[in-house]
């Protein structure tokens, strides 16, 4: 049976490979360092304090500025699936008019991002 774990980019293999998400490179950078620095290394001490000093990776997703323009994105995507057909039971006609505002407002917002950026 053969052990395909090198192909993914997440798997120990790939890890000690030095492909995937750059884990590898940060603590090969750190080992070097405190192997320089210190004349008592201690492999297990080395990595007990690599481990402790590396952000969980819930809480460096949760606080990365792209995590919280998704949630804005989808909070106001939900709010709009739930006022928008309200306001259109009860006055369609400027419910329409306040999209039409909405959507070209949009349009020169973008077009004028583009012509700056």
């Amino acid at each position: 049976m053969e052990d395909f774990d090198y192909l993914a980019s997440d798997s120990a293999a790939a890890w000690l490979e030095g492909r995937g998400d750059g884990r590898f490179e940060r603590y090969e950078q750190f080992y070097r360092l405190e192997r320089a620095s210190r004349k008592d290394f201690d492999l297990e001490r080395t990595n007990l304090s690599f481990a402790e000093q590396q952000p969980r990776r819930l809480s460096a997703t949760i606080s990365a500025p792209w995590f919280g323009r998704v949630v804005v994105a989808f909070f106001s995507f939900y709010m709009a699936a739930k006022t928008v057909p309200m306001l259109a039971g009860h006055a369609p006609f400027a419910t329409g008019g306040l999209l039409v505002v909405a959507f070209i407002g949009l349009r020169i917002f973008h077009r004028k991002r583009r012509i700056r950026g």
